[in-house]
């Protein structure tokens, strides 16, 4: 199992960030070859968070990976609820089997306890691995039709016709063919192979994030990591967050004395 694994101040949690690291591991695989030379099939199994997997991003790059003829055919299934266990899950408990053991404070640690299996690859992402997936596919497909996205469980395109994604509920339910055709390029391959994919800039961490972590947990790090994973945020930032806490007992306070009025 190849994982990746990164902190939250280097990407986000959405659609673009499960996309840009499904690409990542089709190309460290070796499964994206150069052009001219097409893969079969490809299936890619995924649970049903929508925020996450079943999205709009992540499902139209089954038709990006055909069109641009990185394989013939790609499926994309998500479990019905209560049926979530494959292969890859019996992986994870490799993936964790030194991390319950040890204690783990920086993020180093973390990649090397999760990545001494000898059946699991563990990669640390960074800022550089996110790709602005979701604006290339909207200039080159339609977005889905209202409705359609989390009510069905199965998605593929063939590369009979790339730009058709075929859609069902279940294995015997009725198929209904979507075109996600958009625009009218004379030369939509070189379009496609040359559209540069833009970074996504890093977010960061958040303020009060910071803030929480020096304040609050930094006692309890041993003190050789403290400055690593709980440094002292900046002057500003403590005085913002200061403020903010300020206006918000405010508001709150004022909004207590008006409901004791109305009681009254």
């Amino acid at each position: 199992m190849i994982a990746y694994g990164y902190t939250e101040d280097q990407g986000s949690k959405g659609g673009n960030n499960v996309a840009s690291l499904l690409v990542k591991g089709l190309h460290d695989l070796g499964w994206i070859q150069q052009e001219g030379t097409t893969g079969k099939q490809l299936s890619i199994i995924l649970d049903n968070c929508g925020g996450q997997n079943k999205n709009n991003i992540v499902l139209r790059l089954a038709l990006w990976l055909v069109e641009c003829k990185y394989f013939k055919k790609v499926e994309i299934i998500f479990y019905v609820r209560g049926h979530t266990k494959n292969a890859c899950d019996r992986l994870f408990n490799q993936l964790k089997k030194h991390y319950h053991k040890q204690q783990i404070f920086t993020m180093g640690q973390m990649v090397t306890a999760l990545d001494s299996s000898r059946y699991v690859s563990f990669n640390l992402a960074n800022s550089h691995y996110f790709l602005d997936y979701a604006e290339m596919l909207d200039f080159f497909y339609n977005k889905f039709p209202a409705g359609m996205i989390q009510q069905n469980h199965v998605f593929w395109v063939e590369d009979s016709n790339p730009t058709t994604m075929y859609i069902k509920a279940s294995d015997d339910a009725e198929i209904v063919e979507v075109d996600f055709m958009k625009g009218d390029y004379e030369d939509r391959m070189d379009e496609l192979l040359d559209f540069v994919i833009a970074p996504i800039e890093a977010p960061g961490l958040r303020e009060i994030k910071q803030v929480e972590l020096y304040s609050k947990f930094r006692k309890f790090v041993p003190e050789e990591f403290r400055d690593e994973i709980c440094p002292k945020p900046s002057d500003h930032v403590l005085e913002k967050i200061k403020k903010d806490r300020s206006e918000k007992t405010k508001a709150r306070n004022h909004k207590k004395k008006r409901l004791a009025s109305r009681e009254i």
